[in-house]
């Protein structure tokens, strides 16, 4: 962690930075980047996180393009805005709004919004934060871990996710609460199957060759390197 740190506060330069964050569904995302925006600020430089999920097209669009099956595949967000947000702060704009994507709805909450102050570095995390124009990204990271961990986190982050649903009959998982746990565990492994692991093969996996820094996690979540790609496609 300190290695990747270094990096980041190397190439900053004083002015607005973005940090692209990308890899597997259940990767560990977001738990870095929010390491990462916490250390950065601890060490003085203003740093926020941002989900590339907050700019996924809404469930009723998705049903209404057919895109519902194919969720979390580059084409069901809308980038271009994700982008313009990033322009907007590299010529100077202080403060932006962004759409609010919840967990417990597994979807874009209609007619809100949140704000968004100008940090000095915005790191961006998401399956698709590599799939923006290269212009957005100022440092590109790609995690990777071995497959079989990822599906165990995969696993594991869904069960307790759907335990904690218990007592929460407005989120989605609550329907699954009071499954067997080999049933609940075989439905969503094949939902890995069929949306986690096509997306991963099609579109995440090939992201990394835009990546400069491939950090690679143990399966205890502990990073064992961090390798620079100094020829990327």
């Amino acid at each position: 962690m300190d290695e990747l740190i270094a990096t980041i506060l190397k190439q900053y330069q004083g002015e607005f930075m973005t940090v692209g964050l990308a890899g597997s569904v259940s990767v560990g995302k977001s738990t870095l980047a929010e390491t990462l925006a916490s250390r950065l600020t601890a060490a003085g430089v203003n740093s926020q996180v941002i989900s590339t999920d907050h700019f996924l097209m809404s469930n009723a669009d998705l049903q209404s393009a057919g895109l519902f099956d194919q969720k979390g595949f580059p084409q069901t967000y809308h980038l271009d805005q994700l982008a313009d947000l990033v322009q907007a702060f590299r010529v100077g704009k202080k403060r932006a709004t962004l759409p609010i994507y919840q967990q417990v709805l597994a979807d874009i909450v209609p007619d809100q919004e949140q704000v968004i102050d100008r940090p000095q570095i915005l790191i961006i995390e998401g399956v698709v934060a590599l799939q923006l124009p290269k212009a957005a990204l100022d440092l590109a990271i790609y995690i990777d871990a071995d497959l079989a961990d990822i599906k165990d986190w995969y696993l594991a982050r869904n069960l307790m996710a759907t335990f904690a649903a218990r007592n929460h009959p407005d989120s989605w998982r609550y329907q699954y609460h009071h499954w067997p746990i080999d049933d609940f565990a075989n439905q969503a492994l094949a939902v890995w199957d069929r949306t986690n692991q096509v997306n991963l093969d099609r579109y995440i996996h090939p992201s990394a060759v835009r990546a400069d820094l491939v950090v690679h996690l143990d399966h205890w979540h502990q990073i064992t390197s961090v390798a620079s790609q100094v020829d990327k496609a």
